[in-house]
């Protein structure tokens, strides 16, 4: 649990700061005209969620909370299923 939680943590910051500044910064610096693609973001007042204007901590909250119940739901259960195939626990000592 505490990889899964620690691996969608670094994860999903990877991926927004990605996506916000080497993806759609250059976009955000041409609307605005701001000198940094922070400074764009605060002049756009934030950043579209659902058609929104929210803060980046709400984008980071939301995808964290998406991932980590995919996470729990799905990839946990089946890594499982699939090193049980696999290997098999009675032959192989852990």
């Amino acid at each position: 649990m505490l990889f899964a939680f620690l691996t969608v943590l670094i994860t999903v910051h990877t991926y927004v700061f990605y996506s916000l500044y080497v993806l759609h910064g250059e976009t955000f610096l041409a609307a605005t005209g701001a000198p940094t693609v922070l400074a764009a973001i605060r002049a756009m007042g934030g950043v579209s969620l659902l058609g929104r204007a929210v803060p980046i901590w709400t984008v980071v909250l939301t995808e964290f909370v998406l991932a980590y119940s995919l996470e729990l739901a799905l990839g946990s259960p089946l890594s499982l299923r699939l090193v049980s195939r696999t290997l098999n626990p009675r032959a192989v000592p852990p």
